[in-house]
């Protein structure tokens, strides 16, 4: 979670053991034959308490081979540990991340290995009158994952497809408190609504690490996800209202 750490150093009574809902929307449209635009935005409230993030994340997408695809993005986070109507505490974080993802066939089962380099600029709480500082942190991070079918008909896609995954996150520079930052476990299933659209409704169980060194965090997560991968030519024609 982005910059939760800074807040959890500012802010003691948030709680240890935390459950997070991730409603998000996430969209990927082919402008070409090897090329895509991204876009995904997510609003991350924390139950039982006001701590909330909002994320926004544009980019590209290079399909240099049918199983192999690299990316680029910029993202902006915002956390406000007393509530969006209150700026005490507040924590930026600019980000750049470049990832390569490769996805191969195993049995009835869609295997993908995705390796991701993220450069983050994290601030300092903001405090009315006192200057931000920025600190750099480098976070490579990697996520093994698989996808099954659960019905099939025919040639066609899978209406309801099953997501397990873990991921591992690691952090160097300072504020890391450790080269080992968290560990991600998801399952979950996508229901594929339309020829370009899908929801996705999962949790994953986070193991996380403090910035000031404290014992392991447990978190849960609960993700609701809407995707939308209709092609930039399309996309334009549904919004002429064609």
């Amino acid at each position: 979670m982005s910059a939760l750490p800074a807040v959890f150093a500012q802010n003691g009574e948030l709680p240890r053991n935390k459950r997070i809902s991730w409603l998000s929307y996430n969209a990927d449209h082919a402008a070409g034959r090897n090329w895509s635009l991204h876009f995904d935005g997510s609003y991350r409230p924390m139950y039982g308490t006001a701590w909330r993030q909002w994320l926004v994340r544009p980019g590209a997408n290079y399909q240099f081979h049918e199983r192999w695809q690299l990316s680029l993005t910029y993202s902006y986070f915002s956390v406000h540990p007393r509530g969006v109507r209150d700026p005490n505490g507040s924590v930026g974080e600019h980000r750049m991340h470049q990832q390569v993802e490769y996805s191969h066939p195993w049995q009835s089962n869609t295997i993908r290995h995705r390796f991701r380099l993220e450069e983050r600029y994290l601030s300092s709480p903001w405090k009315e009158g006192a200057p931000r500082t920025w600190q750099w942190q480098d976070r490579p991070r990697y996520m093994l994952r698989m996808d099954r079918p659960l019905k099939r008909n025919g040639n066609q896609q899978a209406p309801l497809t099953l997501t397990l995954y873990e991921e591992a996150l690691f952090s160097f520079a300072s504020p890391a408190a450790s080269a080992f930052e968290q560990n991600r476990i998801y399952a979950g299933v996508t229901w594929r609504t339309g020829r370009h659209w899908t929801v996705d409704a999962g949790v994953f169980y986070q193991t996380f690490k403090p910035q000031n060194g404290g014992r392991l965090e447990h978190n849960l997560v609960f993700v609701t996800l809407l995707r939308n991968q209709t092609p930039l030519k399309d996309l334009f024609g549904w919004l002429r209202g064609r």
